[in-house]
């Protein structure tokens, strides 16, 4: 599929999904991209997403607006199913545009913006925590070295 040109999606920690943007994606992969996203809400299983924009482009205007209409459209089952959305971004402007879509539309799901990837992984091991799936968090802060881990008894 070509929305993996830019964006990976790794569900190999489920219920942790991680995407890898990179660049900037043409209208097209754009579109591959949120259908790719509604596949996994209609998964129906609760989880959290780590998204990594590290080395993400800009969105363009008509991207932002089918974010927004996407957004609306799969309000009830984000509400349901999503636990947060973790996105690690060090680039201002990148910052500031999810801070005006955020101003705009409000995301119903916790999210925490931070600068590396650590933080945000961590954050979402907590959120899987406090959603009573703790052996999916013992095993993302296993596989990503992140602690505290339960030792065993």
């Amino acid at each position: 599929m070509s929305a993996t040109r830019f964006c990976t999606f790794d569900d190999s920690l489920w219920p942790l999904l991680i995407l890898r943007i990179v660049g900037e994606p043409s209208n097209q992969q754009f579109e591959e991209y949120l259908d790719v996203s509604a596949s996994y809400l209609r998964r129906g299983e609760r989880h959290v997403v780590v998204a990594d924009l590290l080395q993400a482009a800009l969105e363009s205007a008509e991207q932002r607006r089918r974010r927004a209409e996407w957004m609306s459209r799969h309000d009830g089952l984000t509400r349901e199913l999503l636990l947060g959305n973790a996105f690690v971004i060090n680039a201002p402007f990148l910052r500031l545009g999810l801070n005006l879509l955020f101003h705009v539309r409000p995301p119903p799901w916790s999210y925490l913006i931070v600068p590396r990837l650590e933080p945000a992984l961590a954050w979402a091991a907590g959120r899987m925590d406090e959603a009573g799936l703790r052996e999916p968090a013992e095993r993302v802060r296993r596989h990503f070295g992140l602690w505290p881990v339960s030792q065993p008894s």
